[in-house]
């Protein structure tokens, strides 16, 4: 029969286990890193993407309104329309990337936690083996 110890070492190797099979490998990239680094990466990664979106976006908005823009071409004060691209640019990477830096702050926050969750309960069930022979394996060539 298993004591109230024997349950308690149980109960922590299971969560220990279910841990590691999911959250562990989703939260190990992202607690790998500190948070101005992993949030850093993935801004840059969302100026990148964002430009070129933005640019996707232009080159379909000139696609469709081709014939006007021909039409109305010499009329056109090329730059003020280059002042309001401008800003729109800025505003659309600003927004894109504002959204993206909440998510991924939140995310990491998240990782980091259960990481310190699982640190604990690894240091708990440490603390329940009190020599070193208890983490050696055996042999069973003997």
């Amino acid at each position: 029969m298993i004591n109230e110890e024997g349950k308690k070492k149980i109960r922590l190797m299971t969560r220990i286990a279910i841990y590691e099979k999911t959250e562990g490998k989703r939260n190990e990239p992202v607690a790998k890193y500190f948070r101005s680094d992993y949030i850093g990466m993935k801004i840059l990664g969302a100026i990148i993407c964002s430009t070129v979106v933005f640019f996707i976006i232009i080159g379909l908005y000139l696609l469709c309104n081709s014939e006007r823009l021909m039409t109305d071409f010499y009329r056109i004060d090329l730059m003020e329309y280059a002042k309001k691209l401008i800003l729109y640019y800025i505003g659309f990477v600003a927004v894109y990337v504002s959204l993206i830096a909440v998510v991924f702050f939140v995310k990491y926050n998240k990782a980091v936690k259960y990481k310190r969750i699982f640190s604990r309960n690894l240091k708990k069930l440490l603390s329940h083996y009190g020599r070193k022979e208890d983490f050696e394996e055996e042999d069973d060539d003997d």
